[in-house]
C-alpha cells in the first residue's frame, strides 16, 4: 500500500510504526473473512481492510470524523485478521495508533469520554468494584440465577506457602479477576505449589482496560507503575505468570507502548519476554483416571482470541487437556470472538450479545456439561448467557489433581 504521510509524522515512533504496517497491506481482503463485525454487517468499513483505509487517511492528514471513530470503536480487537493476513499486518497496533490520533484531536463527544472514564475506573479500581460485588452478594437470593453465578462465593482465598529455597514465579493478580474470580489464581498457586513452585503476588492492573477505553494517559501510568514494581522482582523469579490471556497479550505489547521512552522501553521489552503462559509450566497428568473419574463432565474448550491470536498458546492448551484424560468435546466452534473484548459487551451490547449467542450455540453441538476458558473476561461474559457452568481451565485442573492425589513436585 502506498502512503503519503508527512515528514513530521514520520519523525515520530508512532508515525514510523504505522507507516511500516500500512505498507505491508496488499488489499487482498482475506482479513474480512475472519472479522466478526464484518461477518455481522457486511460493511467494508466494519472490516479490517476498511479500517486500515480509515487510519491511513488519518495518518495522511485528512479530517478526523465521528464516522472514523465509530468504526474503530466497533472493532473487537480480536486479532483474527492478523492470523489470517498473508502479509503480517499488525492491525491491532494500527488501530491503537488510529484511536490515539482521534483521542488527541478530541473527536469523541464529552458524554462518551465521561462514561468510558467511569467504566475504566470502576473496573480497574478494586474499591469500586469490590463495593458493587459486596452489594450483589448480599442480594444474591433475589438475583437471576445467571447473574448470581457471576458473583464469587468469597472475597479472598489464601495462596499456599512454600519453604525457603523453592522455585518462584510472579503471579499477576490483575484488577477484575481477584474481585470476581479470586479462585482462579488460588487454583493456579495450588497447582504450581504441587510442583515446588511458589508464587509471589504481582499486583496492579495491566492497563488494558483504560487503554481500550480511550484513556491512554491513565494506561501509560499503569504500565510504568507495573514495570517499576515488577521488573526488579524478575531477577529472583522464573518469570511472570498471567492467568488471564487478555492481560498477557497486553503486557506483550508493553515494548510497543513504551517505544521512544528512554526510561521504560528496554525494561518493557525485558519484562514482556519473561511472561510465561501457565500451561508451559505443566505436564499432562500421567496417572490413569479411576472408574469413577471416567464419569467426569464433558468439556467445551473456549480458546480466547488473545490466546489464539496474540499469546499463541492454543495448541499447547488443547494438547495439555486432551493428554490428561479430560473429555474435551468436538463442537462446531468457528474460532471467532465470543463478544467479550473487555468493556466491549457494555459499550456495544447488541453486537456482543449476538456473538455470544452464536458461540454458545456452537458449543452446545458437543453436548458439554461445562465450558472452560483461559480469560476472566470471556469467562464472565459467556457465563452471563450460559445455562451450564463456565470456568477457567486451571480451576478444573486443580480439582482433578486433588482428586487424583497428585503429590507435591
Amino acid at each position: 500500500m502506498q502512503t503519503r504521510i508527512s515528514a513530521a509524522t514520520l519523525s515520530t515512533p508512532e508515525g514510523r510504526e504505522a507507516n511500516d504496517i500500512l505498507r505491508r497491506c496488499v488489499h487482498c481482503g482475506f482479513c474480512n473473512a475472519t472479522c466478526p463485525t464484518y461477518g455481522l454487517t457486511g460493511n467494508e468499513l466494519e472490516g479490517p481492510r476498511g479500517r486500515i483505509y480509515l487510519v491511513k487517511a488519518l495518518m495522511e492528514g485528512e479530517e478526523a470524523t465521528g464516522k472514523s471513530l465509530a468504526h474503530l470503536d466497533h472493532c473487537l480487537g480480536c486479532r483474527a485478521c492478523e492470523t489470517t493476513c498473508p502479509s503480517g499486518v499488525q492491525f491491532h497496533r494500527l488501530a491503537d495508533i488510529g484511536r490515539e490520533i482521534l483521542h488527541e484531536r478530541g473527536i469523541r463527544p464529552a458524554w462518551d469520554r465521561w462514561r468510558r472514564r467511569v467504566l475504566a475506573r470502576f473496573f480497574d479500581s478494586s474499591l469500586w468494584l469490590r463495593g458493587a460485588v459486596a452489594v450483589g452478594r448480599s442480594l444474591r437470593a433475589f438475583l437471576p440465577s445467571r447473574l448470581a453465578r457471576l458473583l464469587p462465593a468469597s472475597r479472598h482465598t489464601a495462596w499456599p506457602r512454600l519453604a525457603a529455597g523453592s522455585r518462584e514465579v510472579l503471579l499477576q493478580e490483575g484488577c477484575v479477576q481477584p474481585v470476581l474470580a479470586p479462585e482462579i489464581n488460588t487454583a493456579a498457586a495450588r497447582v504450581l505449589a504441587r510442583r515446588g513452585i511458589g508464587c509471589r503476588q504481582a499486583s496492579g492492573c495491566c492497563g488494558a482496560l483504560a487503554y481500550h477505553l480511550d484513556d491512554p494517559d491513565r494506561a501509560h501510568r499503569q504500565i510504568r507503575s507495573n514495570i517499576d514494581a515488577w521488573f526488579p522482582l524478575l531477577s529472583q523469579s522464573d518469570g511472570l505468570v498471567i492467568t488471564a490471556s487478555g492481560c498477557a497479550a497486553f503486557v506483550a505489547d508493553y515494548p510497543a507502548l513504551c517505544r521512544g521512552d528512554a526510561r521504560y522501553e528496554e525494561r518493557a521489552r525485558a519484562l514482556a519476554e519473561r511472561v510465561v503462559d501457565l500451561s508451559e509450566l505443566l505436564e499432562p497428568m500421567v496417572q490413569a483416571p479411576s472408574a469413577d473419574e471416567r464419569q467426569q463432565p464433558t468439556l467445551a474448550l473456549h480458546v480466547p482470541c488473545t490466546l489464539k491470536h496474540a499469546v499463541g498458546g492454543e495448541q499447547r492448551l488443547r494438547a495439555l487437556l486432551a493428554n490428561s484424560g479430560l473429555r474435551v468435546a468436538e463442537t462446531a466452534d468457528d474460532g471467532q470472538c465470543c463478544g467479550s473484548a473487555g468493556a466491549y459487551s457494555i459499550l456495544h451490547p447488541k453486537t456482543s450479545t449476538a456473538l455470544r449467542r452464536r458461540k454458545l450455540d456452537q458449543f452446545m453441538t458437543g453436548s458439554p456439561d461445562q465450558i472452560v476458558t483461559a480469560n476472566i473476561g470471556c469467562r464472565q461474559h459467556l457465563a452471563a448467557g450460559s445455562d451450564i457452568p463456565v470456568r477457567h481451565w486451571i480451576e478444573l485442573w486443580d480439582e482433578l489433581e486433588s482428586t487424583r492425589g497428585v503429590p507435591p513436585g
